[in-house]
């Protein structure tokens, strides 16, 4: 007898299983795991239907890795860590219902989710992207957003808890609703059927939020400093590496590429950093990450970034700032 016939009831969880995994599962060559302590490993194991279902029926937790081996993604994430946050998302997903873009509100143990889905498969720079246009054009700061990464280097990237299973820590199914509270069905089974073909986000609010983060970031690194200017009348490679050094903001060129709390923290781009190790200092503009104790300046950051000597950083530096 297998051991699907010694699951009762397993034939039930299939149908819902096979509609979660197709709508939240960007790869099924690993999958992650939540311990009893909340954290997660990663199982270098082939995800399959068994494993969905004993996620559903409460046997075990997993994971979703949000970007797939190619670096996109279907959706994105919003995390809100307390009630005041929580809050907040539920205002936010009010106001983006209010000009036709639905999102999905998710409860946690401590605040909730939101999800906002697109159309078709989209780069996580992209999503990213979007996504911290949203932020930005709301005034909303300190939340974590999904993917974390505009693409996937060493490991597999961010991950977030799959619906619908229980949370370890608390024992506790956790279900989606609509901003007033409400759920957006009565049981988890009809929920997940409710997300089976998730309303995507409008173009008119990805197009909208999109071009407002790009415009963000060019009023951050437009405008040729005078400083800059000056470097014409000065001569050797030290004296362009000082200017480089003294113009360029370590926080204004990580923006670019990572997502920074006000007091300058985030997740390091140099490895696969699940909580925020890097840190920006402004008054003495350098960065370090705690967990990799990599750091320096706006140079050693592009060194490590594009994997390049010296003298190359020093040269692409320079052609960015011409072209400011």
């Amino acid at each position: 007898m297998s051991n699907k016939e010694n699951i009762p009831n397993y034939q039930e969880f299939i149908n819902p299983a096979q509609t979660l995994g197709s709508q939240f599962i960007q790869r099924r060559d690993f999958y992650a795991r939540q311990l009893d302590d909340g954290s997660y490993i990663l199982v270098r194991k082939r995800l399959e239907e068994k494993h969905l279902v004993a996620h559903l029926r409460g046997k075990m937790t997993l994971g979703a890795y949000v970007l797939d081996a190619q670096s996109r993604g279907r959706y994105l994430v919003l995390d809100a860590d307390d009630e005041p946050d929580w809050r907040r998302l539920k205002a936010l997903a009010g106001a983006l219902a209010e000009e036709g873009t639905i999102s999905y509100l998710e409860a946690s143990r401590r605040g909730g989710h939101l999800w906002l889905f697109f159309e078709q498969p989209l780069p996580g720079k992209e999503i990213r992207a979007f996504g911290q246009g949203l932020l930005a054009y709301f005034n909303i700061e300190d939340l974590e957003l999904f993917p974390k990464q505009d693409a996937l280097r060493d490991g597999p990237g961010s991950l977030v808890r799959l619906p619908f299973g229980v949370h370890r820590l608390t024992g506790r199914h956790y279900g989606f609703y609509f901003p007033d509270d409400k759920p957006i069905a009565p049981t988890l089974r009809e929920q997940i059927q409710a997300l089976s073909a998730p309303e995507s986000v409008s173009k008119e609010h990805y197009d909208r939020f999109s071009a407002y983060w790009a415009s963000l970031k060019q009023q951050m690194t437009s405008g040729r400093p005078q400083r800059w200017r000056q470097v014409k009348k000065e001569e050797g490679e030290q004296s362009l590496v000082k200017v480089i050094k003294e113009t360029i903001p370590v926080r204004q060129f990580v923006l670019r590429y990572v997502e920074l709390s006000p007091s300058g923290k985030g997740l390091c781009p140099f490895h696969d950093d699940q909580v925020p190790s890097l840190h920006v200092n402004d008054e003495q503009n350098f960065w370090y990450c705690f967990a990799c104790e990599k750091g320096g300046s706006v140079i050693d950051f592009y060194m490590q970034l594009e994997k390049c000597d010296f003298k190359t950083a020093v040269q692409d530096l320079h052609e960015m700032l011409e072209q400011a």
